[in-house]
């Protein structure tokens, strides 16, 4: 086994030991570890400027995020307008601040919000931790098994400007793998939830959950970064390793309320 994916499979497995218990509980433990998630993730929005993170763009960003996640509809748009507005006069403002990085500060932002809130979603409805494990199926199964089958058998480069690693061989072996655990796991498992949803759900999330690694690799093509941070060896940051799930909570989220869930 190669040192590098021996780190990947290490950090995996204690990410798993970490999340697994704040997201069987819920509760304020899961609104702890997402706030300790966000933080992370604010961190490193921060740096796309420079490269070099800065605190109080940190401590500001989580504080949106935070509060974007837990506010009504109405709230949220009134608060979108004055980040908006904070966010052009830092352009102004901070030399090194660009309007690339408002856009993209401003989308990071808004989509790890929207996800918070269809993970808050998942539990209130009463799905719990039940409808939570589907998606992370859905997600870093696909996530997992892309990894793997683009390793051993990946020889047709996906999206090389993007993502010079992905190969068509991982990404189908990867959707496959995952709408397949995914589905046997909800059917035995989230009974209450129709069998067209179901199937709608395993079809559509390890697709959106690839397409949010290449939009988020996007971002990182953009500013010529690898990673957009080193918290996880082997896996790179936070964001690195959450941008097919933000996608996938969005998406699940949409479909619930699509399906009057």
């Amino acid at each position: 086994m190669k040192p590098g994916m021996r780190t990947r499979i290490i950090t995996g497995l204690l990410l798993i030991a970490i999340v697994l218990p704040p997201v069987i509980l819920g509760g304020p433990l899961l609104r702890l570890l997402i706030s300790l998630i966000s933080l992370c993730a604010a961190y490193e929005i921060s740096a796309l400027k420079d490269s070099k993170p800065d605190w109080l763009l940190t401590i500001i960003f989580t504080l949106v995020i935070f509060v974007f996640t837990f506010v009504s509809p109405a709230q949220y748009a009134a608060g979108l307008g004055f980040f908006i507005i904070f966010l052009f006069f830092l352009v102004f403002m901070m030399p090194t601040f660009s309007v690339d990085h408002a856009t993209y500060s401003l989308l990071i932002v808004v989509i790890i919000s929207l996800a918070w809130q269809a993970a808050m979603h998942i539990y209130s409805m009463g799905l719990n931790f039940r409808g939570a494990l589907l998606v992370l199926f859905a997600t870093y199964v696909c996530d997992t098994g892309a990894y793997f089958f683009g390793v051993f058998f990946g020889k047709h480069k996906m999206a090389p400007n993007i993502s010079p690693n992905k190969t068509w061989e991982g990404a189908i072996g990867g959707y496959c793998t995952a709408a397949l655990v995914s589905f046997v796991y909800g059917y035995f498992v989230c009974k209450e939830l129709p069998i067209s949803f179901l199937l709608a759900t395993c079809l559509l999330l390890p697709f959106v959950g690839q397409i949010g690694d290449l939009a988020f690799s996007s971002i990182k093509r953009r500013f010529g970064i690898k990673d957009f941070g080193s918290f996880l060896p082997g896996h790179g940051g936070i964001l690195d390793r959450i941008d097919s799930l933000l996608f996938c909570l969005m998406i699940f989220n949409a479909l619930l309320l699509l399906w009057g869930i």
